[in-house]
């Protein structure tokens, strides 16, 4: 699968030992990455974001216990999640688990390429269903954008964004991923596609613009949520075209959704039986 932005970084020992640490706990399916690099937006400073999904041993489904973390580090930051929770999110809408699918930005957790495979052909499956996805993926997607909008006006800063509060008064990270969401969602409704890449692309160019005007300090707190506000009007607009086409298209995805689930839980059947293999 393609890597893109996240090569280097995948053959690096740093890379290599968070992976070594987990594969001594876990048995690894499959490593995917997130964020500005899927986008053509990173720069010097950009950090590195990825999940590790792994396959769960009978012990975690008969317990209801399985291991979930994140690590965040100034250089990356990693979530661990199960195989079948990944699935689940991204088939619920989560746009953080749709775009490394949508993206292919994935490294095999095991040496058997032909079980690998396996999980590639589910992923296939699901980016199908995932596109035709339409009400969960509208209704998540413009509730991370609320949400955003929300922290913003409420100045609720995270570690790494309070540092824009003295030099732009407000969290441009947040302000900027709310918008590049907003168009990301717009494009959705209208074309039926999940774009990713903002780069060179015509879908992101009004984005761009106001992208490289926050970065300037040129859009103020008040002038973005002007934008932001008009953004989701806008959306809840074009909603309707999403109601009509996940009507003409519930039985299918109902069909597919229930196909998935079974291959999802068959492959976790499987894969409970074999031992871990450490093999980053």
């Amino acid at each position: 699968m393609s890597f893109d932005g996240f090569d280097a970084f995948a053959e690096s020992p740093v890379f290599k030992n968070i992976i070594k640490k987990e594969a001594l706990k876990l048995n690894i399916a499959f490593v995917c990455f997130y964020g500005s690099r899927n986008y053509n937006l990173e720069t010097d400073k950009s950090d590195y974001d990825f999940f590790i999904v792994y396959y769960p041993v009978f012990e975690n489904f008969f317990t209801h216990n399985f291991t979930r973390f994140s690590v965040i580090e100034k250089d990356y930051d990693y979530f661990i999640t199960p195989f079948h929770e990944y699935f689940r999110h991204a088939m619920n809408g989560n746009i953080k688990f749709i775009e490394p699918l949508i993206c292919g930005t994935f490294k095999s957790g095991i040496k058997d390429s032909e079980r690998f495979s396996e999980a590639l052909k589910l992923t296939e499956k699901i980016k199908i269903f995932i596109l035709i996805n339409f009400k969960k993926n509208f209704d998540a997607a413009s509730g991370i954008i609320k949400n955003k909008k929300i922290n913003i006006e409420k100045e609720q800063y995270t570690s790494n964004t309070l540092k824009y509060k003295d030099s732009y008064g407000y969290d441009i990270k947040e302000a900027i991923n709310s918008l590049r969401l907003s168009y990301l969602l717009e494009n959705y409704i209208k074309t039926g596609e999940f774009s990713f890449i903002v780069k060179r692309n015509p879908v992101y160019e009004e984005f761009e613009n106001y992208m490289n005007e926050i970065n300037a300090g040129n859009i103020s707190k008040k002038h973005y949520l002007e934008i932001i506000n008009k953004k989701i009007k806008d959306l809840e607009d074009l909603r309707q075209i999403l109601i009509y086409k996940d009507e003409s298209v519930k039985s299918q995805s109902a069909a597919a959704k229930k196909e998935i689930e079974n291959d999802i839980m068959n492959i976790c059947k499987t894969e409970a039986c074999f031992e871990i293999e450490k093999t980053f």
